[in-house]
């Protein structure tokens, strides 16, 4: 059986996901919670690897920006169309307030749900 500490929430938008060191696309987020993130992508990546997530995301008034997220692969693999690969990744520094407050901003304006779903008010 699966356990999670948090439940993924569907994403609006499908964001694109770049390595922030090499600005190799990876993927695009299919899905997010408050500890991690799906990524479809072209291929498998390394897991265990440590990431520094670049996400390209409208800030509130619309303008575009770029947020960096670390994060670890922690599993990858073939997705159900086998012309794409399914990444999880478990999020990093999320006590960092650059870092949360992006979280919460997409979590918040990109996601459908509702915040109680994590069991907080």
């Amino acid at each position: 059986m699966e356990h999670r500490l948090f439940r993924r929430r569907s994403i609006s938008i499908s964001f694109r996901v770049y390595d922030a060191e090499t600005g190799k696309f990876i993927g695009r987020i299919g899905d997010i919670s408050k500890g991690g993130l799906l990524v479809y992508g072209p291929s498998k990546l390394l897991t265990g690897q440590l990431y520094r997530l670049r996400v390209d995301l409208p800030d509130d008034h619309g303008k575009g920006r770029s947020v960096v997220l670390p994060a670890k692969a922690m599993w990858s693999g073939y997705d159900t169309n086998p012309e794409f690969c399914s990444t999880g990744f478990r999020l990093f520094e999320l006590d960092r307030p650059e870092n949360e407050a992006a979280l919460k901003s997409m979590l918040s304006r990109f996601t459908v749900g509702f915040d109680d779903e994590d069991g907080e008010s």
